[in-house]
């Protein structure tokens, strides 16, 4: 589970889903128009530039709440709370980046993993590994996620660990600047 703490900004309040949108848009000619309107949050015109992420924990709490920091952090988040369902969603339309929490039920994230890391569209996407009972001092003390980490170039963070450090890990990992 990804943990607000008091630090964690923006808060995690409810808020509307039309949202008044006006920002400059730059087309592909370099002509930057004006956009502005009352639109659906996630199908707004900035929606479709943000990163789209994969959020994955069996815990339908714990996934809703990655979910809303990151989404309130500038990412485009699909939560999912069973595997087989993202890769399933992976296979279709492939993702920037993934989040994964390591045990899912009675088994682990690993299958999920090999799939990612073998399928051309997701090989080089990050993937972000949270555990929170597998680790000492923020190391994996599991071998099986020791290997799955160093195996398939796997970013792991221990449990808990804040949101808002989470998007600036996977804004990092994207290649882009924080804002």
């Amino acid at each position: 589970m990804v943990m607000a703490s008091r630090y964690d900004r923006p808060s995690l309040t409810a808020s509307s889903r039309s949202v008044q949108i006006a920002m400059a848009q730059e087309r592909p000619n370099g002509i930057r128009e004006s956009v502005s309107g009352v639109q659906d949050a996630p199908s707004s015109a900035h929606a479709l530039l943000q990163p789209r992420i994969a959020a994955l924990d069996d815990d339908p709490a714990a996934v809703a709440s990655m979910t809303a920091i990151l989404k309130q952090s500038g990412f485009s988040v699909v939560s999912y709370t069973d595997a087989d369902q993202l890769e399933s969603a992976a296979r279709s339309s492939p993702f920037s980046a993934y989040v994964l929490d390591w045990y899912l039920g009675n088994t682990t994230a690993a299958a999920l993993i090999e799939f990612l890391r073998h399928h051309p569209t997701s090989a080089g996407a990050p993937i972000f590994l949270l555990s929170g009972n597998l680790a000492i001092g923020g190391i994996p003390t599991d071998d099986a996620l020791a290997r799955i980490i160093s195996r398939h170039n796997v970013q792991y963070r221990a449990k808990p660990y804040s949101g808002l450090r989470l998007a600036a890990d996977l804004r990092m990992a994207l290649g882009e600047n924080e804002d």
